[in-house]
């Protein structure tokens, strides 16, 4: 946040705690262009299919053609540029084509059914500026009646939005406790200030009264408003664009403020802006950074997936932007700064990984890709087919706003975020020596397996921690002898976490990958507090403190474990990587645990047995939790 008064430059971007954590991005491929040099043949394109021919002009019946897309509404049937005219094999009646061109709005006609040759004008928006004054249409009063699967399962977005930590900010509590101070029963902790004791500055109550309930912004910040509604709240900030007070909005419900990241903010934006390096300012948070075209005439859209109108009196006003298939749509909340320290950077993560490499390369992903097609497939599909406003690719038609794959994970018998199962691996191999202390050596890897920036990524609250369990063929557990220990802030045990499905792994063979930062001015870590000035947690050999180890897109981890051999028999082992929401102590000050939502989340889980003398025989298997 960037509060009043504070020093210049604070942002304060805590990103919405269900979401965006994490964001896989799935590998697909694509088709390599063949050619031996640049005079080389360039493969043919292929004629148009269809019979039915469409001519598409401007309102003054000037033709259209370049960049110009056609659809036929709820199907698969579309045409683009490449042969210099358009072609349909089918148009049922009952259904529309929707046409496309760059500055113009999209048209719709009516087919029938039996015709071969079609027309469709369409409006110019050359000179259409933006109206900061624009009042925003509700997700619920203006969005719902077409996109809440009455027509069509197909058209579900509002279920979908309303699972993704865009449309729960306001609904969950997570958001509230942290602005607030408070737990999520909506108890507030003591307000604190800054107080030297001795040479020490440190952070204390005001008053003595009320239980403390973990960090808040306006405890520290009391009265002021931040700029967390830049990204949380857009649809709240003004035509001044100035810093809103949200502490309101949390008792409004159902006012338009509270639906988070509604859809007419997102399907108002045209562009983003960035600076020379490809980032959004350090000064325009969120909505301060989006290209905005606000106005009754249309809303912006990938142009895929079109329904068809309520009627021909009732018709979609809407115009694409390019923008919706490029991660920099992601960028203006996803990259954070406070102060100088860079807070939320999933989209530098992804911009500096092989992902982000070169849109014509096979590996080439964007968020989009994974978080709103789920696809976990290897495809031959090129970005120019996948990417808003081009001929898109069969499988790209339909894409999910339920941007983590929200739902019901029946082994786990709860919702959580199902893009965090599976998103890493662990391998373990196991040898014994007993010429060397008679220790038995456990060695695991931990992989990147489809994540597309670090992982967990964005919010420095989430860590993965790597436990590993291992007993004698007697159910003992093996004493530990060298190798790394889960820290205290990995949770010392207490039965109210555990009951709620948290446990406490302080001192157990393990690590924890995960963004650890000090809260400077009291030297506090792991911070919570991202408001106040941070800096990274130093690297020592002493306390093993690492202040960033989260798992690289594409890379591994790899330690070592050893532990006193048991005389003989069977032993076995069960390797957990733990996604977690935050740290325990927070997450017990502000009883998330209270929900199933923010329990732990086993990423992936092994079991291995064998016998301690024919220790690289062992086997591991993964199990379902």
């Amino acid at each position: 946040m960037s509060p009043s008064g504070a020093a210049s430059g604070r942002f304060w971007w805590v990103i919405i705690a269900a979401v965006l954590l994490v964001s896989s991005f799935v590998l697909m491929a694509c088709s390599a262009i063949a050619g031996a040099s640049p005079e080389a043949t360039k493969t043919p394109i292929p004629p148009d299919k269809g019979n039915i021919h469409v001519t598409v002009t401007g309102v003054d019946g000037t033709p259209l053609v370049k960049g110009v897309i056609i659809r036929v509404t709820d199907s698969i049937e579309s045409d683009g540029d490449d042969n210099g005219e358009f072609r349909l094999e089918s148009c049922p009646a009952g259904h529309y084509i929707a046409a496309w061109a760059p500055n113009y709005r999209v048209g719709f006609i009516p087919c029938d059914g039996s015709s071969n040759q079609y027309s469709i004008s369409l409006l110019s928006l050359q000179g259409v500026g933006d109206n900061p004054n624009y009042a925003w249409a509700s997700a619920y009063g203006t969005c719902s009646p077409c996109h809440a699967a009455q027509l069509s399962p197909t058209y579900s977005e509002i279920s979908e939005w309303e699972s993704s930590g865009h449309g729960r900010v306001f609904r969950d509590p997570y958001f509230q406790t942290m602005y607030r101070g408070t737990d999520i029963s909506g108890v507030s902790g003591p307000v604190t200030e800054r107080v030297f004791m001795g040479n020490q500055l440190v952070r204390k109550p005001k008053t003595d009264a009320p239980e403390y309930k973990g960090p808040g912004f306006q405890l520290d910040y009391p009265g002021q408003a931040g700029n967390c509604g830049f990204c949380h709240a857009p649809a709240a900030v003004v035509a001044s664009r100035a810093e809103v007070d949200l502490s309101p909005l949390f008792f409004a419900n159902g006012d338009l403020q509270t639906e988070g990241i509604t859809c007419d903010v997102c399907h108002k934006v045209n562009g983003v802006i960035l600076n020379d390096n490809g980032y959004p300012f350090v000064d325009k948070p969120g909505i301060l950074s989006l290209q905005l075209l606000r106005s009754d005439l249309f809303r912006t859209e990938p142009f895929s997936n079109i329904i068809s109108p309520v009627s021909e009196t009732v018709q979609p006003v809407s115009m694409c932007s390019p923008i919706y298939s490029s991660s920099e749509f992601c960028a203006a909340c996803h990259y954070g700064k406070f102060g100088d320290m860079l807070i939320y950077a999933s989209y530098k993560e992804w911009k500096e990984s092989s992902y982000a490499d070169d849109p014509k390369g096979k590996g080439y992903r964007t968020c989009q890709d994974c978080h709103m097609s789920h696809m976990q497939v290897e495809d031959a599909t090129p970005f120019s087919r996948r990417k808003a406003c081009s001929e898109t690719a069969k499988g790209f038609q339909d894409f999910s706003h339920n941007l983590m794959d929200f739902g019901r994970d029946e082994k786990l018998g709860r919702d959580i975020p199902r893009m965090v199962r599976g998103a890493a691996q662990i391998g373990a191999s196991f040898e014994y020596k007993p010429e060397k202390d008679d220790s038995f050596k456990v060695n695991v890897v931990v992989s990147n397996k489809t994540v597309g920036h670090k992982f967990p990524t964005d919010s420095p609250l989430r860590h993965l921690i790597l436990v590993l369990e291992g007993k004698d063929q007697f159910g003992n557990t093996l004493l530990q002898v060298n190798g790394s220990q889960i820290p205290n802030w990995g949770g010392l045990n207490s039965l109210y976490m555990e009951n709620s499905g948290v446990k406490g792994y302080a001192g157990l063979p393990g690590k924890i990958f995960a963004n650890l930062l000090i809260e400077e001015d009291i030297n506090l870590w792991p911070s919570a507090a991202y408001w106040n000035q941070t800096k990274p947690a130093q690297v020592t050999k002493k306390d093993g403190v690492i202040s960033d180890n989260r798992l690289e897109p594409g890379g591994k981890d790899e330690s070592q474990y050893y532990f006193a051999a048991p005389d003989d028999g069977e032993v076995e082992f069960t390797i957990s990587l733990i996604y977690r929401f935050g740290f325990y102590d927070l997450m017990q000050q502000k009883r998330w645990v209270d929900t199933a939502q923010r329990q732990d989340i086993p990423v992936v889980v092994i079991h291995c047995s064998g016998n301690v003398n024919q220790a690289r025989q062992i086997e591991c298997k993964q199990i379902d939790p």
